[in-house]
């Protein structure tokens, strides 16, 4: 089977074999650079992405930090105000801070009652009447004490009689008034 050059076939035949190479070459060339070129678009996309991630990361890491440390100051803060203002008084400890700046001034307590809690304001009130007796400068002593302590305390009804002492003279006293300490409602 000879085959002419003036063949039609031997003209598909390399037709076909140049359209054959033509694909295999311009595939990876055209076709494939492309998708190579949208692959690294895409790369380039997630790489900022990626960077965009790191940032925020890093933004939400300090402010978590920042957070942190706003949130134990205000703890602090709040454990501070609640040395002065507490959420609520134990009787017998109140009663002992009482009769012990009382023994520190001099002061005899004649009688200590426990009121009822009650609202007044924004806050709820512990209170106790108290009948103490002693000198009169002794009665500022106390009441300077009770200043010095942490709770937040106001002294109302406050009636002083001055007594007699024993050797006639007028330096004793007789004092009744009502203590409150004030708590968080």
């Amino acid at each position: 089977m000879a085959i002419s050059l003036r063949d039609p076939r031997l003209y598909v035949f390399v037709i076909g074999i140049l359209l054959i190479v033509a694909l295999i070459l311009v595939y990876p060339v055209k076709i494939a650079g492309e998708v190579k070129d949208r692959i690294e678009v895409t790369q380039q996309d997630l790489e900022i992405k990626q960077a965009e991630l790191a940032t925020l990361q890093s933004r939400s890491a300090e402010d978590m930090a920042v957070l942190e440390q706003e949130i134990n100051l205000l703890t602090q803060q709040l454990g501070e105000l609640n040395r002065f203002l507490p959420s609520e008084y134990r009787q017998g400890e109140v009663l002992n801070i009482l009769t012990e700046k009382a023994d520190n001034s001099g002061l005899t307590i004649l009688a200590l009652t426990p009121l009822p809690p009650g609202p007044q304001g924004q806050y709820l009130v512990y209170a106790w009447q108290v009948q103490i007796m002693g000198q009169f400068h002794r009665l500022g002593v106390f009441f300077d004490q009770l200043t010095q302590q942490t709770m937040l305390t106001a002294v109302t009804d406050l009636a002083v009689v001055q007594q007699k002492a024993a050797d006639g003279s007028f330096d004793n006293m007789h004092a009744t008034f009502t203590l409150s300490a004030f708590v968080q409602p």
